[in-house]
């Protein structure tokens, strides 16, 4: 069992000596039924201080739980020439920041569960709104108090 932490954001705040680290978690060792136990891409972070050297008590909290595996373009041998797949791009829009005495942080996710036709096809791509024709990911937004 094990887990992956996808692209990690930081923010610290410089007079508390806390900070948090903001991530896209997967893996097959969760608890959210994904892979018989494990996690889709979700959007969680994990707490540090100055002194804690690694996550503290070792704790990853979920912001925003995936549902569902990750489904884009960039997946599939083949699609869209006869070139190998892309490999899945995560966290290029990850971000944290401290401000207002609250920790802000971004990451992706995918934020609703996968369709199958005759709900989604190519030429309309919307799964009733939930995806476009290329991919099922999100970007979850949240904030923390140190």
């Amino acid at each position: 069992m094990h887990e992956d932490l996808e692209y990690p954001a930081f923010a610290a705040g410089a007079s508390n000596g806390r900070a948090i680290v903001s991530f896209t978690l997967n893996g097959n060792g969760g608890t959210a039924g994904a892979d018989n136990g494990g996690f889709f891409p979700s959007s969680a972070f994990g707490r540090l201080t100055s002194t804690s050297g690694t996550l503290l008590q070792s704790t990853i909290n979920i912001a925003d739980l995936g549902q569902s595996p990750q489904d884009g373009f960039s997946e599939y041998l083949n699609y869209p020439s006869a070139t190998p797949a892309f490999r899945p791009r995560w966290g290029d829009y990850g971000a944290a920041i401290l401000m207002g005495g609250r920790y802000y942080f971004a990451s992706e996710f995918i934020q609703s569960p996968n369709c199958t036709p005759p709900q989604f096809t190519l030429t309309i791509g919307t799964c009733g709104g939930t995806r476009n024709g290329f991919a099922n990911w999100g970007t979850s937004v949240n904030f923390v108090t140190p």
